[in-house]
């Protein structure tokens, strides 16, 4: 073992036995051009050899309207915390996942702030920040970017609706739409374009090339006219530039790439509920096949709450304001998301890779009926972590713990070298 310290937190250890055989070599010896999932024992991806700690994998499930707090903090602090009815579909993955209590980031807004949720910051406020708002999903999949075909695969189950969860935040501001029907992202993962697309694709890359070649051109020219701080500000956007051309040529290798064979029929494309499952299974066929380390499911607004014995709107029963009935329906609708992320902890482990893959459940909402967005869901499973199965922390003011300081340990098990995530003040030493 090798140990990679950090500027703040405890030091973190990461594996770092060196590959035996890599896959590169194990496709040249079959002579054949056949994409293979990620093994750990040979510990190289499709874009070169290995370097650094054994690959990690992050996924986050989230929704627009929080959880019913009853229904999803487990009573009392530590392992033997009493589970409530919610999450009783994930006892058999006790030791596997861990509940926060008073973990959030720090200000409220409604509606208006669940997009912070993955960022800790507002959009209004991107400016001031190092890495803008970029969320958790953006900063890990620049970590891999060119060595799998997606660096983030974004997705939804259906139309995002009302209340979209408007997840994903690019460093520079930009919001990500998720792939919003399991067919796209099924055709995304295992369907391969048609040459002529393929061609106008590569065009595509090499015109954006020339753009950014034409861009930096210009700004080398301003240089010798700047100040010192000016100078500073753009290498800065030096930097950005160069990150963007090495995305744009590493994205432009994968075009040549055949996609993997799926072994499952094409889905159909249905309900909220129907597609949900669905989605979970291709995220995990992308994290088998090396397609994807990084991947969001959202949970859209436009819910179909009928098929659970709903009797209003998903937005309508978060707005319960205590009636029994509508809160019964929001039960029935938050439990079926903690069903279907049982399953999906269940396939995982099957697929030895619950231990490698970080899976993240919340949202950017803690109470939807009062609109408040305090003491967030938060739900984190695998990771090779020491759970807890319920840590809270402090809930004085003055004496929080930023969610983002979670956010920073979860970059760090990722295996990126960093001190610092958007608003976090050191890791979070109760995940061990």
């Amino acid at each position: 073992m090798t140990t990679v310290p950090m500027t703040t937190g405890p030091t973190t250890t990461f594996p770092m036995t060196g590959p035996a055989m890599s896959r590169r070599r194990v496709l040249r010896a079959g002579g054949v051009c056949l994409a293979l999932p990620f093994f750990e024992s040979l510990g190289e991806s499709l874009g070169g050899e290995a370097s650094g700690p054994a690959a990690r994998r992050f996924v986050c499930v989230a929704n627009p309207f929080g959880m019913l707090k009853e229904d999803f903090f487990p009573v009392g602090d530590g392992a033997d915390a009493k589970l409530p009815g919610n999450l009783a579909p994930l006892e058999k993955h006790r030791e596997r996942f861990t509940v926060f209590s008073n973990l959030d980031h720090g200000a409220n807004g409604g509606h208006g702030l669940t997009h912070t949720f993955l960022s800790g910051v507002k959009s209004a406020d991107a400016a001031t920040m190092p890495d803008g708002n970029i969320t958790l999903d953006q900063f890990l999949g620049r970590a891999v970017v060119g060595q799998t075909r997606f660096p983030v695969l974004n997705t939804a189950a259906g139309p995002a609706g009302t209340g979209s969860a408007e997840l994903s935040w690019t460093r520079s501001g930009v919001l990500v739409p998720p792939i919003q029907k399991v067919s796209e992202v099924f055709r995304r993962l295992f369907r391969d374009d048609p040459p002529e697309a393929t061609t106008r694709q590569i065009a595509t890359y090499d015109r954006r090339g020339s753009i950014l070649d034409a861009v930096l051109d210009q700004a080398h020219g301003m240089e010798p006219r700047l100040s010192a701080d000016d100078r500073r500000k753009f290498d800065h956007y030096l930097t950005s530039i160069r990150e963007v051309e090495t995305t744009l040529q590493q994205e432009k290798a994968w075009l040549s790439r055949p996609r993997p064979a799926a072994g499952i029929a094409e889905p159909r494309d249905g309900s909220v509920t129907q597609q949900v499952p669905i989605l979970f299974d291709l995220v995990l066929l992308a994290l088998q096949t090396d397609s994807t380390r990084v991947a969001t499911i959202e949970v859209p607004g436009s819910f179909d709450t009928t098929s659970v014995g709903g009797e209003s709107s998903y937005h309508g029963c978060s707005h319960h304001g205590k009636d029994p009935t509508l809160m019964a329906g929001m039960r029935k609708i938050e439990r079926f998301q903690m069903e279907q992320l049982a399953r999906f902890l269940d396939r995982l482990a099957a697929a030895d890779l619950l231990d490698s893959t970080q899976v993240l459940f919340g949202s950017g909402m803690g109470d939807g009926s009062a609109h408040t967005n305090v003491d967030l869901p938060i739900l984190v499973a695998g990771g090779g972590y020491r759970h807890r199965t319920h840590v809270v922390a402090p809930a004085e003011a003055g004496k929080k713990v930023p969610l983002c300081n979670l956010y920073l340990t979860m970059a760090q098990r990722f295996g990126v070298e960093t001190d610092r995530f958007n608003r976090s003040t050191s890791t979070f030493t109760e995940l061990g």
